[in-house]
């Protein structure tokens, strides 16, 4: 049973063996054996009658397969039988022959068997030869591949070993890094092409590869001719059979140019903001996207995001309109716009006055990608220019009533003249009085006098101020309408303490002091011009232009009361009026 089973089972083995003839196959076989059955009864006849079957069975298995192997070997047997076969015996055969027949089938089949064995063989060998050659058309033709990356690549592609040494550069390395020959350079270590801190980050990369991780870094490097570069590397390990680091892989990117552009853009960002103008971008839909501090300060928007506001944001309504309508069409058009618009201010909605200056920002192309603006704040300078106007209507009110004291004190002298000589000498004396205490007001840019300073510039030309003239008192400022009137009242005081009283004769002295009197109800001001020394003093039978200014001029500006006491061991001149009439602020 299980010898019926073997052969059954190769039987099956032989038929399955190739099933690619098909019924053609078949056809052939028949015929082929049916060529050799007649062969075999014209030439031998009953004699050898599986002589020629046997290579024809051999010859349909190794072209047609394992099944017409099998089917040419059924055919053979029954051509064989045919042959050898005697009508006058029951079973047609002979023992003998029947005995022959099993062993020629038995023989022929595993011959068959060997057969397809072989040309199965055959064919895989046939396939493996395909194989091997399409597998080697494919690695030459990717090898060939790897090789023209690797020799147009602009990267610098480097193999190094455990210890950091160069083993391989690729061609195009070799030309990024201006290297005439590898050779030169091989097996030296990698990181002492670094300078500074890119030394360290190599050797850092060398030890994670070394561990399995891969690092990145950017560094400066020259290259073999000398050229300094900038790279940005990437290292990482190349893992053998065993899973563990073999060598190492470098890959160098050639970053100057971006490091450069870089460094103009952080140039740029630290001018602009360390810039004290207003400096800002929006796109062509006006929406803003940088502003500088300068910027963010001038208009109130230390906390506020910038980017959700536009152009017409930073105006009123009506400039903002003039912006959108006027301005940026014509930036576009012609390529920028300048002149004097308001900001709004965010935090307290004030106008902020500024020289707003708008430019076209533009692709490589040259097409319109945004605007730019530097803007100047102008409110220093409107203050300087409201405060000029001011100054200059304060000057012509000034000089308005300079010229009247002039008029009036010009009127009266000459008024009061018997001699033009004397008359012209006191008129020019008194308008250099006037001169001086011009002079203190010009300093104070009239607003104010002190008047120590007054008093001293107004004295100084009649005696020695410290010696002859003694001034004394607290510091005091003097509204500018007083001071005028104060000098001109000194400047006859001291023109007739010359001519007449202490200052006409050695050893005489004139004293001027004031004192503030703090009372209950208002604080005073006391102002004593004593004289010492002089001749004896006669009250005059009439009084002059000069006295008359004195007491009359002093006491109206002065808003107090004023006397004159001619005591025969020296004139004394006392003025009386309140503080706040007098001055603008008081010192200690």
């Amino acid at each position: 049973m299980s010898a019926s089973t073997t052969l059954l089972d190769q039987l099956k083995t032989l038929v399955n063996a190739d099933r690619r003839s098909g019924l053609p196959g078949y056809a052939v076989a028949t015929l082929f054996i049916a060529a050799v059955a007649f062969t075999q009864l014209s030439l031998f006849g009953s004699s050898a009658p599986w002589f020629l079957y046997t290579p024809a069975v051999v010859v349909i298995a190794l072209l047609l397969g394992g099944g017409a192997g099998v089917w040419a070997t059924i055919l053979s047997a029954l051509g064989a039988g045919y042959a050898a076969s005697r009508p006058d015996l029951p079973l047609f055969l002979t023992p003998v022959h029947w005995g022959a027949s099993i062993f020629f089938i038995a023989t022929t089949l595993a011959l068959v068997g060997l057969v397809v064995a072989l040309r199965t063989a055959l064919l895989q060998t046939e396939v493996l030869r395909r194989q091997r050659e399409e597998d080697f058309v494919a690695s030459v033709e990717r090898e060939a591949f790897l090789a023209g990356v690797l020799a147009s690549s602009t990267d610098c592609i480097k193999v190094l070993d455990l210890d950091g040494q160069l083993t391989f550069m690729s061609e195009g390395g070799q030309r990024v890094m201006e290297v005439s020959d590898f050779n030169a350079i091989a097996g030296c270590p990698w990181p002492d092409f670094w300078q500074e801190q890119g030394y360290v980050e190599a050797r850092a990369a060398i030890e994670a590869a070394k561990r399995g991780e891969a690092r990145s870094f950017v560094g400066k490097a020259d290259t073999m001719a000398g050229t300094p570069k900038w790279w940005h590397v990437a290292v990482s390990p190349i893992f053998g059979a065993d899973r563990e680091p073999d060598r190492i892989l470098s890959v160098s990117r050639d970053i100057s140019e971006l490091r450069a552009s870089e460094e103009e853009r952080d140039n740029f960002l630290r001018l602009a903001e360390n810039s004290t103008d207003f400096i800002g971008m929006a796109g062509t839909d006006r929406q803003i996207f940088y502003l500088n501090a300068a910027a963010r300060r001038m208009v109130g928007l230390e906390r506020t995001d910038a980017a959700s506001l536009t152009i017409g944001d930073f105006f009123a309504p009506d400039q903002a309109q003039f912006v959108e309508e006027t301005v940026l069409p014509a930036v576009a058009g012609d390529g920028s716009w300048s002149g004097e618009l308001n900001f709004r201010h965010f935090a307290t909605g004030e106008a902020v006055p500024v020289l707003y200056s708008v430019f076209p920002i533009r692709d490589a192309a040259g097409g319109l990608i945004g605007y730019g603006t530097v803007t100047r704040d102008f409110r220093d300078r409107k203050r300087a220019e409201d405060d000029m106007r001011l100054m200059n209507g304060e000057l012509a009110h000034r000089l308005k009533n300079v010229l009247a004291v002039v008029q009036s004190v010009a009127q009266q002298t000459l008024r009061n003249a018997t001699d033009i000589e004397i008359a012209s000498h006191d008129l020019s004396a008194r308008l250099v009085a006037l001169a001086a205490a011009t002079d203190v007001l010009t300093q104070a840019s009239w607003r104010s006098a002190d008047l120590r300073t007054l008093a001293e510039q107004a004295l100084a030309p009649h005696g020695r101020i410290g010696d002859t003239i003694r001034i004394g008192g607290p510091s005091m400022t003097l509204k500018p309408e007083i001071a005028v009137a104060f000098a001109l009242a000194l400047h006859e005081l001291a023109t007739n303490a010359v001519k007449y009283g202490a200052l006409s004769v050695p050893g005489g002295t004139v004293t001027l002091c004031w004192t503030i009197n703090r009372g209950v109800e208002d604080v005073g001001f006391d102002l004593v011009w004593e004289e010492r020394g002089g001749p004896p003093v006669t009250p005059p039978e009439h009084k002059g232009f000069g006295s008359k200014l004195i007491e009359r001029s002093l006491r109206s500006y002065f808003r107090g009361r004023s006397e004159t006491d001619y005591r025969p061991e020296g004139l004394i001149f006392q003025l009386h009026a309140r503080l706040k009439d007098a001055a603008i602020n008081t010192g200690n």
